[in-house]
């Protein structure tokens, strides 16, 4: 632009506070203009592939070799097994801890909120990173090598998918369930809280005791009413799989960031990244409402209330 002097940033390294750039146009407002910082914003990921003309990306396939492919493949397959895992020990853990935050005993209350406070406070990467590398180092060398390091999980992973898993995918699994299930433990609590207190007095009146009204009567209702949050919350979940390529297990974005490394084709792999990863959630998502119409199936017909506790 016309009165706004630039200086080239590779000859003049070091950068001056931020000056307000005169146009010496009355029409044109005066703007902060700080020189060569955005030639210096670059990714070094795409400057293989940036060039005078632009993004320099192919639209065909030949990026995407059979090797590539098997690798991708079982990235996906990997996220996946964490969604499941995660999911079902969240919602496990989720509904058990927002039951400890009804009870009547102030302990037991105490204990949960605790638990909520912690884990729904702390980001899921740092819990994943604390489990992965501080956890182990708790415990003496001996002791860590045999608990954490002895292919536990590789054991009984490999089985399923013919993968070969680290211990840090367990150190996900935990820090990703707790993350989860304090959410879900809240939602679950909330939900319990529409059920009609009418419901409850009814049941009550019929002779069912406190076991019995909550089993059959608040925790169906219960858990239908918060089910909608919990999906939410589970596709969320799924998304924070990602993460753990951060301490190299081998999921979906951690094998296109090994792709990318390989071939130096950004653009193309975090567009094959995106479209998977959207693919997975449409699904996951579509998965759960399934499950959802089934809660919302009330059954109105031959339902009988059993009051033994």
């Amino acid at each position: 632009m016309p009165g706004c002097p630039r200086r080239d940033p590779y000859l003049h390294p070091a950068l001056p506070p931020l000056q307000p750039c005169r146009t010496g146009n009355p029409a044109q407002p005066n703007r902060l203009h700080h020189p060569g910082r955005l030639q210096r914003l670059h990714w070094n990921a795409f400057n293989g592939q940036c060039g005078h003309n632009g993004l320099d990306w192919r639209k065909d396939l030949t990026w995407l070799t059979p090797q590539i492919s098997s690798f991708l493949l079982q990235g996906i397959v990997v996220t996946l097994l964490l969604t499941i895992i995660t999911s079902i020990l969240s919602l496990l853990a989720g509904v058990g801890v927002g039951t400890m935050r009804l009870s009547p005993r102030p302990w037991l209350r105490r204990l949960a909120g605790i638990y909520v406070d912690i884990f729904r406070n702390i980001p899921a990467l740092v819990l994943i990173i604390f489990f992965a590398f501080a956890v182990p180092n708790l415990f003496p060398a001996e002791i860590r090598k045999e608990l954490f390091f002895n292919n536990i999980l590789t054991d009984w992973a490999g089985q399923l998918t013919g993968l070969s898993l680290p211990y840090y995918a367990l150190a996900a699994i935990i820090a990703l369930t707790l993350n989860t299930s304090a959410y879900i433990a809240e939602l679950f609590r909330a939900g319990v809280g529409t059920v009609p207190q009418e419901y409850v007095d009814a049941a009550r009146s019929l002779g069912a005791g406190q076991t019995a009204v909550f089993r059959q009567i608040i925790l169906p209702q219960g858990f239908r009413a918060a089910f909608p949050a919990i999906e939410t919350r589970l596709i969320h979940n799924m998304k924070n799989t990602a993460l753990v390529s951060f301490v190299a297990v081998p999921e979906f974005f951690h094998a296109t960031e090994a792709a990318i490394n390989k071939t130096f084709r950004a653009v193309e792999f975090l567009l094959l990244a995106t479209a998977v990863y959207l693919i997975l959630s449409i699904t996951y998502a579509a998965f759960l409402r399934q499950i959802e119409r089934r809660l919302n199936r009330r059954p109105t017909e031959n339902w009988k209330l059993n009051t033994e506790n």
